[in-house]
């Protein structure tokens, strides 16, 4: 959530969360109390590599090939029916466009499936273990006096738990 404060404004954690939807929650909690939306923000913490190996069944990438090269094959044949001078009737060259077509994706799909999608081929993101919810420093006891309410209070905005446990996991990480 991008905020709008500048790199000089200091600001102060007052929620850590372990997903993005709680910490979205938390947020929406404080907006619902009149807290400036613009002045919060949801900071990733615990930044980690996650590395995964992305491999697809040849035989998807064979059928999606296909599919890919009938629609562009039945294109073509429509083309060179309307532009050129053939021997046949219109229907046999749709027909041999998508013959053709389906043919060509075919092969293109098992070239994709056997030799580029390689089980070496990974990809890695960074990603947060947990999100911390900011606001700042002349905003902070208001925010923590809302989070601090939020478990006595039953008017069914936002899970109530989650907010409460915020507010002590980010105690006890304190």
């Amino acid at each position: 959530m991008r905020t709008g404060q500048g790199p000089g404004v200091p600001s102060s954690v007052i929620a850590a969360v372990s997903t993005y939807e709680d910490a979205q929650r938390t947020v929406d909690y404080l907006r619902s109390y009149g807290m400036d939306a613009a002045r919060l923000e949801v900071v990733g913490a615990g930044l980690r590599q996650a590395t995964r190996h992305r491999t697809v069944p040849v035989a998807r990438l064979a059928g999606v090939g296909a599919l890919k090269g009938a629609a562009l094959g039945v294109l073509a044949a429509v083309f060179t029916t309307l532009v050129a001078e053939t021997t046949l009737n219109g229907l046999a060259v749709v027909v041999w466009g998508f013959v053709y077509g389906v043919i060509v994706g075919l092969l293109w799909g098992l070239f994709r499936g056997l030799i580029r999608n390689r089980p070496e081929a990974t990809i890695t993101q960074t990603l947060p273990t947990s999100y911390e919810v900011r606001c700042p420093t002349d905003d902070l006891p208001v925010a923590q006096t809302l989070l601090a309410d939020a478990a006595d209070v039953e008017d069914g905005r936002v899970e109530r738990e989650v907010i409460a446990n915020a507010t002590t996991e980010h105690k006890n990480a304190a």
